[in-house]
């Protein structure tokens, strides 16, 4: 039985692999540019990040209605350091299949 602890920690590993690929895109206005260019399938939200940030971001989607997942989890610390990033809680992901397969993960956690 796997725990949305176990679900976050394969999130995470795959998107490390995304940002050695060149497939992380990091920061909510990048976020935004490659979102209008239909150049990301998934947007991670840290769970601490500023309710103004995750607005921008889920309205921008919203009111353009584009084809990208969101999902919310862990913290800004945690991901910023996983992946060597400066702390940051808004990160983009540019390749199809990573994006599939964390939202995988996401939807089979209990």
């Amino acid at each position: 039985m796997s725990t949305p602890a176990d679900a976050e920690t394969k999130i995470l590993n795959l998107m490390q692999f995304a940002r050695k690929a060149g497939k992380l895109v990091a920061g909510a206005d990048a976020c935004i540019r490659a979102m209008h260019r239909n150049k990301l399938y998934l947007i991670v939200i840290a769970e601490d990040t500023a309710t103004r940030s995750t607005q921008k971001i889920l309205r921008e989607i919203e009111e353009n209605k584009l084809p990208v997942a969101s999902i919310q989890m862990g913290n800004q610390i945690s991901i910023s350091n996983a992946l060597g990033l400066p702390l940051t809680g808004i990160l983009g992901i540019s390749d199809k299949q990573f994006a599939v397969k964390m939202m995988e993960y996401w939807t089979a956690k209990p």
